[in-house]
């Protein structure tokens, strides 16, 4: 009887400690934004010591102490995409590893002579090694929040609580950026520093960043408001006076106002890029949702009508339309000036990479050293430095050459068997979300083509745990194929 008692316990306890570590996984989602996007080493760094510990304790729990039992056999189930994340974290430690000259020379003459410049008999596959070491470093603090994702986030009212709190985070980002441009001011909650009047930057270094992580928060925040509202509730037999009361004492008119905070966020950004990414990823969410729920009367085209209400309302009272078509070069004179100097800095970051890549076509400058590559191929035109090639595709190509493969064909991966699964899946809550999440994917890929968003750790770690929220449920069901419908004839 006490053996049967105390096996009682000690499964009851289990729940229990399973919990501490999703708050303490959650504490971890609430403060990757704060430090100016975590870009910077003191701030990913200290995160990604908290998460690796996070992951050890619980693999002691789990294999050592066996208190506390976790799924680990999703991961079990995704062991192509887990293959690829350790492959990729192998190619990025071979450009740490120094080779003798000759070696190097046959894999990337290039490089090898650069090190052959300093005088060497050894060099390494990057031109810039310390870089190199933070980008694996980095790599491997996003691998473990994936694994934390897939194992913590198990049930359904655990994706509800991270999809709260990444609308949580959007609005206070969005509203914080409103009160710094409403004072004149951007900057972060460390400090604040005088520019421009008219682009919030929140906690973010600058607009782009921000803009990037609003419209990943107001995506998953419209999964959670699809997800919230799968029951259609149904007015029919009272006055149109009453029934405008229901609706609009409804609770989800506060997430629909936090919605709209974080769409005045985006706006107040004046990010022409991200503005238009945001709006070809919502094109996408509601052509989905409504080609994957034809025929099944589910309220989307009312949810639909509300929204396109929502912008319509936003363009009336924003005061901010005049200087988004002055940045467009419609009303000012430097405008056009400014919007241009904008494109053709982009543009040569691009002629400069089509030039020179053929030189590091094998394995590229290395992991982060897209600045030693700026700098040695700069451009007379060029009157812009550029860190990074505000193309997230020209960048990684650049630092990794043809290994860049490994992550694009991870990214088509995910995208693939995300796609598929919400065409496939019959649960209306998983389906809705599964829109939600390619949504924010795609607007990921959109931007990039002219930002770097892929190099901000914030933003990377709010996608890779938006994919965490549905991989594990992804891998562990079996889903079939519907039977096409009997042609009539």
């Amino acid at each position: 009887m006490e053996e049967n008692s105390s096996a009682m316990n000690s499964r009851a306890s289990q729940p229990i400690k399973q919990r501490v570590f999703f708050v303490l996984f959650c504490l971890l989602i609430v403060v990757n934004p704060f430090p100016l996007g975590s870009n910077r080493i003191w701030a990913w760094s200290s995160e990604a010591a908290f998460a690796t510990l996070l992951l050890v304790f619980m693999l002691l729990c789990s294999q050592v102490f066996h208190s506390c039992s976790f799924s680990w056999s999703r991961l079990k189930k995704m062991r192509l995409e887990l293959k690829l994340i350790a492959l990729w974290l192998c190619v990025i430690a071979l450009y740490l590893i120094p080779l003798p000259l000759p070696l190097l020379r046959l894999m990337t003459p290039n490089v090898a002579q650069a090190y052959a410049d300093l005088g060497l008999s050894y060099g390494y596959l990057s031109l810039d090694v310390y870089a190199s070491y933070k980008m694996l470093l980095l790599s491997s603090y996003y691998a473990i929040v994936f694994i934390l994702g897939i194992v913590l986030i198990n049930s359904r009212k655990r994706i509800t609580i991270v999809l709260f709190l990444m609308l949580l985070l959007g609005v206070f980002e969005a509203v914080y950026g409103m009160y710094l441009v409403s004072i004149g001011q951007t900057g972060t909650l460390v400090q604040v520093t005088s520019v421009s009047v008219f682009n919030a930057s929140g906690t973010f270094i600058n607009k782009n960043h921000l803009v990037a992580f609003l419209s990943l928060s107001f995506l998953l925040g419209l999964g959670l408001r699809f997800v919230l509202s799968r029951k259609v509730v149904r007015y029919s037999g009272i006055g149109l006076k009453e029934r405008f009361i229901r609706f609009i004492g409804h609770p989800l008119r506060f997430l629909d106002f936090a919605l709209f905070l974080i769409v005045v966020g985006v706006w107040n950004t004046h990010s022409r890029a991200g503005l238009a990414s945001l709006l070809l990823a919502l094109v996408f969410n509601y052509s989905l949702l409504l080609y994957s729920m034809k025929n099944k009367k589910r309220g989307i085209k009312k949810l639909f009508m509300v929204f396109i209400m929502g912008l319509v309302v936003l363009v009336f009272v924003s005061d901010d339309v005049n200087y988004y078509w002055q940045t467009l070069g419609q009303n000012s004179n430097d405008s056009q000036a400014f919007l241009m100097d904008s494109v053709q800095g982009r543009l040569l970051a691009v002629e400069q990479a089509i030039t020179h890549m053929p030189k590091y076509w094998f394995s590229g400058v290395g992991p982060g050293a897209y600045q030693v590559f700026f700098v040695n191929h700069r451009m007379l035109e060029q009157t812009a430095y550029f860190d990074h090639a505000h193309n997230d595709y020209i960048e990684f190509i650049v630092e990794f050459g043809l290994f860049s493969l490994i992550l694009a064909t991870l990214v088509v991966i995910f995208f693939y068997r995300l796609f598929i699964f919400a065409l496939r899946i019959k649960s209306q809550f998983y389906q809705l979300l599964t829109i939600s999440i390619l949504s924010a994917i795609l607007y990921l890929l959109l931007h990039g083509t002219f930002d770097f968003n892929a190099r901000i750790p914030a933003n990377v770690v709010t996608i890779i745990i938006a994919i965490s929220l549905i991989y594990g449920k992804l891998v562990t069901l079996k889903v079939k194929k519907p039977p096409k419908p009997l042609s009539q004839g």
